[in-house]
């Protein structure tokens, strides 16, 4: 990823990390080999690695406790096993040319950062740009942020669910049944992550935002970050 688009980006551990780049290896050197072991084994560090960056870390960040932290885990919980579920059914039947299709779309996510590997996506049309501003108004001390917020986030959401859920299914041939399995997942995920950014955030008080917004606003990169744009 070189290009300038604002993405958002989460860290990968250094399991996932040392997986993704030996299955990209694998994958190039022997294309017609199987190497199921090593891309279950992303899938199940993936999910993991991904609701600690979009889910756990912000509640560690405003380090709250209460209903609304218990509805937000709630919905980590139905998140987590949907994901789960949904990728070990993909991810365990995908032969070596689905393998060679899935090592390519990791390759396309992966953007090094501070010297770490991180898993991006760039935010569509002008949704960067907007949460950007929107991120900077808040921490500026604008009122009235909350909605654009919640709008945001939820660009964020799809984001996410597009590139790092749709991505991956489009790389792995699927039969009725499974097309039915990955609408009907991918409905629940969304659902539950909705949830979260709908009710959760506008529950919280102005002091509770601000590190959630820090957080997400540290998941950031691109142009448009860096220049203030």
């Amino acid at each position: 990823m070189t290009d300038h688009a604002i993405r958002v980006a989460f860290p990968a551990s250094p399991r996932l990390e040392e997986n993704l780049r030996t299955f990209i290896h694998k994958t190039e050197a022997e294309p017609d080999n199987s190497h199921l072991a090593l891309l279950e084994a992303i899938g199940e560090d993936f999910v993991s690695d991904l609701l600690v960056a979009f889910f756990d870390g912000p509640i560690n960040a405003v380090g709250a406790e209460g209903s609304v932290v218990s509805m937000i885990q709630g919905g980590v919980k139905v998140i987590n096993k949907a994901a789960r579920a949904l990728l070990r059914s993909l991810l365990g039947k995908a032969g070596p040319a689905e393998q060679v299709a899935l090592a390519a779309h990791f390759r396309a996510l992966i953007l090094e950062r501070d010297g770490q590997l991180h898993m991006a996506f760039p935010l569509a049309g002008s949704a960067g740009d907007e949460l950007a501003v929107t991120f900077r108004a808040f921490l500026a001390g604008q009122a009235g942020q909350t909605p654009k917020l919640v709008s945001s986030l939820k660009a964020v959401c799809d984001g996410a669910l597009a590139h790092y859920l749709d991505g991956l299914v489009a790389c792995v041939r699927l039969n009725a049944f499974n097309r039915g399995m990955v609408k009907t997942a991918r409905g629940t995920i969304r659902k539950a992550a909705y949830m979260a950014i709908e009710k959760g955030l506008p529950a919280m008080a102005r002091e509770q935002k601000e590190p959630v917004v820090l957080h997400f606003q540290g998941m950031l990169s691109g142009q448009g970050i860096l220049s203030g744009h």
